[in-house]
């Protein structure tokens, strides 16, 4: 009877099931506020996009224009919705609740240069 050594072969790696996908570093903000059709505040920002949270839900794909007050003047960035989520119903009162949304907006190709507005530091 001959023994056999076993050797265990290294097994591969899991693919990373929450691997960061994102090309640039997301900045927090607070108080900015959207204006005009869609209402809501902008959560986070960055060069290429912004995290929105308002009380309606937005179609994934379509672009919209969303309007910001910077100082005394109103700016219009166009973007894209990349997801959308319902994070929460908001208690109004005793029978009615309000739906919060959160969704990705990727801006329009260089925006930022455009505007000249920076909503980071």
């Amino acid at each position: 009877m001959q023994i056999q050594e076993a050797r265990a072969e290294a097994t591969p790696a899991p693919p990373e099931t929450d691997a960061e996908r994102r090309q640039h570093r997301r900045h927090a903000v607070s108080n900015l506020r959207l204006n005009g059709p869609i209402r809501g505040d902008v959560m986070n920002t960055s060069p290429t996009g912004i995290a929105v949270q308002t009380n309606e839900s937005l179609r994934v794909g379509w672009s919209y224009a969303f309007k910001m007050k910077h100082g005394a003047e109103m700016i219009r960035i166009p973007g894209k919705i990349q997801w959308c989520r319902l994070v929460r119903l908001m208690r109004v009162d005793e029978n009615e609740y309000l739906p919060v949304f959160r969704m990705g907006v990727e801006l329009a190709g260089s925006v930022w240069n455009k505007s000249q507005v920076y909503l980071y530091p």
